[in-house]
């Protein structure tokens, strides 16, 4: 039995788990763009068939929530955002990834979705520490991680299999304190 996953309404986006029939052809649309890809290890979708593929995959792993964004003017899907929690040295950490529609970048339909994983993620499951990481050469997303409050724990190389060669990975991580502190 697939465990529950809640929804979380803000004023921009709502975050909502998989329906794979009716989100397909949005999250398919949006994956089109390479730009998306380009700090992925993936590629966009050949068919509509793939996306629904990989919406499926996603909404059977068992160690991994993942919703879907969908922006609360058009209903459009803007983006998908996953979240995983693991005991980690006596801690209990969240671990995201998330990806947002070109279209929507800068627009702050990321920002509140993330802000809604926070208080999920420290308020309700517990989260000792919440954590992401990003390619050093994504500039974009380094500096929109660095804007939430993250900071830099570690960065050292990994294989970046798309590419084929070792490239920095930047691994951020943000504290229950720091949470508590901006007010939520």
């Amino acid at each position: 039995m697939p465990r529950p996953i809640p929804t979380f309404c803000g004023d921009l986006v709502t975050l909502r788990p998989i329906r794979i029939e009716s989100d397909a052809n949005d999250y398919f649309a949006f994956n089109l763009d390479p730009e998306m890809h380009q700090w992925t290890d993936n590629v966009p979708f050949a068919t509509l068939d793939e996306a629904r593929a990989e919406l499926a995959r996603l909404q059977d792993l068992r160690d991994l929530s993942t919703w879907m964004i969908l922006e609360n003017l058009s209903g459009a899907i803007v983006g998908r955002f996953f979240l995983c929690i693991e005991e980690r040295e006596g801690r209990r950490i969240a671990g995201e990834g998330n990806r947002i529609a070109r279209a929507y970048w800068r627009c702050g339909h990321n920002r509140e979705a993330r802000r809604l994983m926070f208080d999920y993620a420290f308020g309700s499951l517990g989260a000792d520490t919440y954590e992401t990481a990003c390619w050093s050469g994504n500039l974009n997303s380094c500096r929109s991680i660095e804007s939430y409050g993250f900071l830099l724990f570690d960065e050292r190389e990994e294989q970046f299999r798309k590419r084929n060669e070792k490239t920095l990975m930047r691994h951020y991580r943000m504290v229950r304190a720091q949470w508590l502190s901006t007010g939520r």
